[in-house]
């Protein structure tokens, strides 16, 4: 049973296929770092137990059937990895969206929709993001300027309009656009 392996540290069980929901005996793993369950077959709403693992850097849960909101909380950990691309998620992104000090975000191919909120710009450490083909609407695009470290912007297949700040990327050259 894996909630008596409360030592663990890394859980990397992607490209499989596992199926139905994730057990709530993750809750017991405190020292869990990375949490990879990739490219398989998992269903269910957002894993709340991932709002009690306190040392997680490391999420990737891509290529499932996730589906529903991500719970507002999971903005405020210091996760430094998330890839969450190719589930069913369908909401908008909460104000404390940037609150997170992530370097990796990849949000893409899932029913995200509404405006990118302007804590976006505040994720300072922030050098990818992939939002594609999402509903996505920029209701300011000059929220983008604070990003000055990134390197990949790829947010193609949304609603996005407007200008985009000179200052993206620190001097307007980001490598992806």
């Amino acid at each position: 049973e894996l909630g008596l392996l409360t030592d663990l540290a890394l859980f990397h069980i992607n490209s499989n296929r596992f199926c139905g929901t994730v057990p709530h005996k993750f809750i017991k793993l405190k020292l869990m770092l990375e949490l990879d369950l990739s490219n398989n077959w998992f269903t269910g709403k957002f894993l709340e137990v991932i709002l009690k693992l306190p040392l997680l850097k490391f999420l990737d849960l891509r290529f499932n059937e996730f589906e529903g909101t991500i719970p507002k909380e999971r903005f405020d950990k210091d996760l430094d990895v998330i890839f969450i691309n190719h589930n069913r998620f369908r909401f908008n992104l909460p104000d404390n969206f940037g609150n997170s000090h992530v370097y990796v975000i990849v949000l893409a191919n899932n029913k995200f929709h509404g405006c990118m909120p302007a804590s976006l710009g505040k994720t300072t450490g922030l050098e990818e993001i992939i939002l594609m083909n999402n509903g996505f609407r920029s209701c300011s695009p000059e929220k983008f300027g604070g990003l000055k470290i990134l390197t990949v912007f790829y947010v193609s297949v949304n609603r996005l309009l407007g200008t985009l700040p000179e200052q993206i990327g620190g001097n307007g050259e980001s490598s992806t656009a």
